[in-house]
């Protein structure tokens, strides 16, 4: 149950750390690339939010955000369109992160955690140890 959700957080703030919201010019607008949400921005500064934008010839064509209202936006009247696109730099700082988590990772559980001791055995299986017991009580018996 725990690791179910593990990778659901995973891939949710994977999918998030991949993309980033941009100002894309009316003009460079294509109907391929359109999320499902856009933001329009108006020359005097403000703003519609668009849910499934469709762009045909000119216009831009969508539900206004909230709302079942159906609304179309010449694109010669809008500044700019801020869409949720691609972002290859995120992707590549989030690939280089998960990799180093996974080497660290596996360098934690596979390097050994508990080397032996070689001072005790100096101390405790050395030529003084085995004449004298006495005087190396914490060797135990040998």
């Amino acid at each position: 149950m725990l690791s179910s959700r593990v990778v659901g957080v995973c891939l949710t703030l994977g999918v998030v750390a991949c993309t980033s919201v941009r100002p894309v010019a009316p003009a460079n607008l294509t109907s391929k690339e359109l999320p499902r949400v856009v933001s329009v921005t108006y020359p005097d500064q403000t703003v519609l939010v668009l849910m499934e934008p469709e762009l045909t010839a000119d216009t831009l064509k969508g539900l206004r955000w909230g709302t079942q209202d159906s609304v179309k936006v010449p694109l010669d009247s809008v500044k700019t369109v801020d869409a949720k696109v691609r972002d290859n730099k995120k992707t590549l700082l989030l690939a280089a992160t998960v990799g180093v988590l996974a080497v660290s990772a596996a360098y934690v559980v596979l390097a050994e955690t508990g080397k032996a001791d070689n001072a005790y055995d100096a101390h405790c299986f050395g030529d003084e140890a085995i004449k004298h017991p006495d005087e190396f009580p914490e060797c135990g018996s040998q």
